[in-house]
Protein backbone atom coordinates (compact mmCIF):
# COMPACT_ATOMS: atom_id res chain seq x y z
CA UNK A 1 0.00 0.00 0.00
CA UNK A 2 1.11 3.26 -0.85
CA UNK A 3 1.67 5.71 2.23
CA UNK A 4 3.70 8.71 0.74
CA UNK A 5 2.22 10.28 -1.92
CA UNK A 6 4.58 12.40 -2.82
CA UNK A 7 7.94 10.15 -2.69
CA UNK A 8 5.17 7.09 -3.60
CA UNK A 9 6.70 5.07 -0.90
CA UNK A 10 5.21 1.60 0.31
CA UNK A 11 4.64 0.23 3.96
CA UNK A 12 6.72 -2.82 2.78
CA UNK A 13 10.03 0.03 1.83
CA UNK A 14 9.11 1.77 4.70
CA UNK A 15 9.46 -1.31 7.26
CA UNK A 16 12.39 -2.66 5.26
CA UNK A 17 14.05 0.47 6.05
CA UNK A 18 12.82 0.85 9.75
CA UNK A 19 14.06 -2.70 10.29
CA UNK A 20 17.80 -2.04 8.31
CA UNK A 21 18.05 1.16 10.26
CA UNK A 22 17.33 -0.92 13.69
CA UNK A 23 20.24 -3.66 13.11
CA UNK A 24 22.47 -1.66 11.60
CA UNK A 25 25.86 -1.21 13.13
CA UNK A 26 25.00 2.72 13.82
CA UNK A 27 21.55 1.90 15.29
CA UNK A 28 20.45 5.14 14.25
CA UNK A 29 16.80 5.88 16.29
CA UNK A 30 14.49 5.63 13.72
CA UNK A 31 12.86 8.56 12.81
CA UNK A 32 10.27 9.21 9.80
CA UNK A 33 13.58 11.47 8.58
CA UNK A 34 16.09 8.83 9.37
CA UNK A 35 14.02 6.30 7.01
CA UNK A 36 13.21 8.67 3.99
CA UNK A 37 16.95 8.91 4.19
CA UNK A 38 18.20 5.83 3.82
CA UNK A 39 15.12 5.58 1.00
CA UNK A 40 16.65 8.20 -0.64
CA UNK A 41 14.05 10.56 -0.12
CA UNK A 42 12.81 13.67 2.02
CA UNK A 43 9.74 14.62 3.36
CA UNK A 44 7.92 17.17 1.31
CA UNK A 45 4.45 17.94 2.79
CA UNK A 46 4.57 15.37 5.66
CA UNK A 47 0.83 14.28 5.38
CA UNK A 48 1.89 11.07 5.89
CA UNK A 49 3.42 11.18 9.10
CA UNK A 50 0.48 10.23 11.30
CA UNK A 51 0.87 6.75 9.64
CA UNK A 52 4.50 6.33 8.63
CA UNK A 53 5.42 6.63 12.80
CA UNK A 54 3.10 3.76 13.70
CA UNK A 55 4.58 1.51 10.80
CA UNK A 56 7.89 1.94 11.33
CA UNK A 57 7.90 2.09 15.24
CA UNK A 58 6.16 -1.35 14.57
CA UNK A 59 9.38 -2.78 12.78
CA UNK A 60 11.85 -1.09 14.78
CA UNK A 61 10.63 -0.15 18.65
CA UNK A 62 12.80 2.39 20.80
CA UNK A 63 13.01 -0.19 23.44
CA UNK A 64 13.96 -3.08 21.22
CA UNK A 65 16.27 -5.11 22.74
CA UNK A 66 16.76 -3.46 25.48
CA UNK A 67 14.12 -4.13 28.43
CA UNK A 68 14.86 -7.19 30.51
CA UNK A 69 13.44 -10.56 30.28
CA UNK A 70 9.88 -11.46 32.07
CA UNK A 71 10.99 -12.61 35.83
CA UNK A 72 13.98 -10.69 35.18
CA UNK A 73 14.96 -7.64 38.13
CA UNK A 74 16.97 -4.81 37.13
CA UNK A 75 18.63 -4.57 40.63
CA UNK A 76 21.97 -5.43 41.03
CA UNK A 77 22.65 -6.67 44.10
Amino acid sequence: MIVCSCNVLTDKELRKAARELQSGPDRVVVTPGAVFRALGKRPRCGSCFSTVIPIIHEEAPADKGTSPAAGESTDEG
